[in-house]
């Protein structure tokens, strides 16, 4: 019995050096999150693509609510001053959200979304621009405020896309300078309880609205 079990370990020994070496680890750029980081650098302004300093940020909760979003609807809506890092909340969210979880997503300035929407729309396109924007997990539109107030079609256009955003339950971050106060004077009622209540959920910077 002493002699069978030496005659086994041996063998054992034996296969186990015979057995092809482990392959080492890939490197991170070759792995599929690699891949989608480079991708995400490519689309991400680069003063939004370093990882924050917690300490220096105006409002670290507001951040932090904004970027640990896990990219179900409503998203949420960032409102503050200038300067209070909430675009940079924004990227921060989406940069994980599409590098870890793989969830596609489309951004916009808001002149460039609306340029785009009344481009489809003047040739009776409305619903494919919708298709379009149906394929990504997620939509981010930047400066909110920024649309030209002279022109009546860009303010129609804004309320078409968030009561497509609220009606089909589009996962959506939308960054603005103003308040709630401001945007019922702006735009009315129906408008701002689109954007503030249906279509997001709001994250205060700097304080109550």
């Amino acid at each position: 019995d002493l002699h069978a079990r030496d005659t086994v370990a041996e063998e054992l020994s034996t296969l186990k050096r015979d057995l092809p070496a482990e392959a080492p680890p890939l490197p991170y750029s070759l792995t599929p999150e690699g891949h989608r980081m480079a991708d995400f650098r490519k689309t991400c302004p680069a003063e939004f693509c370093q990882k924050p300093d917690a300490a220096r940020l105006p409002d670290a909760n507001a951040f932090f609510t904004v970027s640990r979003w896990q990219g179900a609807f409503p998203g949420p809506l960032a409102v503050g001053a200038t300067e209070m890092a909430k675009t940079r909340a924004a990227w921060s969210a989406l940069g994980s959200l599409y590098v870890r979880g793989g969830k596609s997503f489309a951004w916009f300035p808001v002149k460039r979304l609306l340029t785009e929407f009344l481009k489809y729309e003047s040739k009776d396109l409305a619903d494919e621009f919708y298709r379009q924007y149906s394929r990504f997990d997620l939509l981010f539109v930047d400066d909110i405020d920024k649309v030209n107030w002279s022109f009546e079609s860009e303010t129609s256009a804004l309320f078409q896309f968030y009561d497509w955003v609220y009606r089909n339950h589009r996962p959506c971050i939308t960054t603005t300078n103003n308040r709630e106060s401001w945007w019922k004077k702006k735009m009315g009622e129906a408008f701002t309880r689109r954007l503030f209540n249906d279509a997001h959920f709001t994250v205060n910077f700097g304080g109550t609205a």
